[in-house]
C-alpha cells in the first residue's frame, strides 16, 4: 500500500513532460526510471528501518513512535512540515486538473470555466485542509488509498490506456497491438493483487 502511494505521480505527468529541456520519449523515459528507483529506494529504507526498530507496535505516522522532546525527530517534523508546505501546490494541481477533467465528463463543464477557477480552487483547498485537520490519523487512509488507488493508477489504468491508444493507432490486427496486449496485460491481475493485499493488510 505504502509502495503504491509512493509511486502515485501520473497526474503530473504532463506537467513533467512540458517542463523538460530537450523532451524526448527517451529522455522522459529515463528521468522516470530513475525517479521511480530513488523512491523505492527511500520508501523502502524508510519502511524497514520503521519496522526493525518498533515492530508491530509501529504507528501509520512513523513520527508520532517518538518522545516528543526528541531534537531528531522534532528536526525530522518540521523537515516534514516544510514538504508538505512547498509540496502542496504540487499535488493541488493534479487534484484541481483531475477534478476538472472528471467534472467536464460527466456532464458538468462549470467547472472548466475560467470565470469559476477562484471558487473551484478555493473549495477543494477548504475541503482538503478541513480533511487534514479533522483527521489524526493518516494509517487507514494512506494504507487504502495506497492499496487501492495505488495499484490502479500504477498498474491498471495505464495498461489499459496504452492497450486502447495501440489498437487505436495501429488496429487490432497488428503486431504492435498483439505485443503491447502480451506485455502489459499481465499488469492487469499483478495490480489486482497488489490492491486486495494491500486492503487486507490495512483492515
Amino acid at each position: 500500500a505504502n509502495l503504491g502511494l509512493a509511486f502515485i505521480a501520473h497526474y503530473n505527468a504532463t506537467s513533467f513532460w512540458t517542463s523538460l529541456s530537450n523532451a524526448t520519449s527517451e529522455r522522459f523515459t529515463k528521468v522516470s526510471l530513475w525517479a521511480y528507483f530513488i523512491l523505492a529506494v527511500l520508501y523502502t529504507s524508510v519502511m524497514c528501518a520503521g519496522y526493525a526498530t518498533f515492530g508491530d507496535s509501529c504507528k501509520g505516522n512513523l513520527l508520532l513512535n517518538y518522545h516528543p522532546s526528541d531534537v531528531l525527530s522534532t528536526m525530522a517534523r518540521l523537515a516534514t512540515g516544510f514538504s508538505l508546505i512547498f509540496g502542496f501546490p504540487l499535488v493541488s494541481n493534479g487534484e484541481r486538473e483531475g477534478f476538472k477533467n472528471a467534472s467536464f465528463a460527466l456532464g458538468w463543464p462549470a467547472a472548466s470555466n475560467p470565470e469559476n477557477r477562484f471558487k473551484l480552487v478555493t473549495s477543494l483547498l477548504v475541503a482538503t485542509t478541513i480533511a487534514s485537520i479533522v483527521l489524526s490519523d493518516i494509517k487507514l487512509l494512506a494504507g487504502l488509498s495506497g492499496s487501492v488507488l495505488g495499484s490502479a493508477l500504477c498498474f491498471i489504468c495505464p495498461t489499459l490506456i496504452f492497450s486502447r491508444i495501440t489498437r487505436k493507432l495501429k488496429g487490432v490486427d497488428s503486431r504492435e497491438y498483439r505485443v503491447a496486449k502480451l506485455q502489459n496485460d499481465i499488469l492487469i491481475p499483478f495490480g489486482i493483487f497488489v490492491g486486495v493485499m494491500g486492503v487486507a493488510m490495512t483492515l
